[in-house]
């Protein structure tokens, strides 16, 4: 399980990147490691056909799940994970919108194996700002409000709160960036007073001779 670190725990031995490059073009996931960016956004949302299944199913059925998988099982697992909470109405469409995901995750991330999470919450499990311990993330809200992001500031918050949308795709740097500047971009999860879901994945990196 990976925990996030704070701004008094992070060692800033260099300038951070602060910069966000976004676009409706999914493209723009692969300027994740220019000079600089510290956050690749695309805006592309969900079909309305997704988001209306899984607003009305109960929060009891929303499909939750942790797994470390390689690329060509995540649609498999992410359907299995479907049948067995009760959302089979939305299970074939689910698979196949993650594994599109998890394809670029996995082009961007340059690895096959990754760990894919989906996240049922209510309120504000992550209210403080931070930074993942983690090299990157993907983070995508399927259900509820996005992500609230920003550059970082002085003390504990960022210099300005944006929020991502619905669907939109963003791809952080972590705590754990393996390059010389590190992430200046700090998120937390939203204000929430309704029952959200949430697609995580990470990249796993083996050693080679592994």
């Amino acid at each position: 399980m990976t925990t996030s670190i704070s701004l008094a725990e992070q060692p800033w031995g260099a300038t951070p990147a602060t910069a966000m490059n976004q676009s409706s073009d999914p493209r723009i996931l692969y300027t994740l490691g220019m000079e600089g960016v510290s956050l690749a956004l695309w805006t592309g949302g969900l079909s309305e056909n997704l988001a209306s299944t899984l607003d009305t199913l109960p929060a009891s059925r929303l499909p939750e799940m942790r797994q470390s998988l390689q690329l060509d099982q995540v649609s498999t697992a992410v359907h299995a994970t479907c049948i067995e909470a009760g959302a089979e109405i939305c299970a074939d469409t689910l698979a196949d919108y993650i594994t599109d995901i998890a394809q670029r995750a996995s082009a961007v991330f340059d690895t096959p194996f990754l760990n894919i999470r989906l996240d049922v919450t209510r309120d504000q499990p992550c209210p403080k700002w931070h930074l993942d311990a983690v090299p990157a993330r993907l983070l995508c809200t399927l259900r509820g409000p996005g992500t609230e992001f920003g550059p970082i500031g002085q003390g504990d918050a960022p210099q300005s709160i944006h929020r991502m949308t619905r669907g939109a795709i963003g791809i952080f740097r972590g705590a754990l960036w393996p390059a010389r500047q590190p992430a200046g971009i700090l998120h937390r999860s939203p204000p929430c007073h309704d029952t959200r879901l949430l697609l995580v994945i990470d990249p796993v990196w083996h050693e080679k001779g592994n």
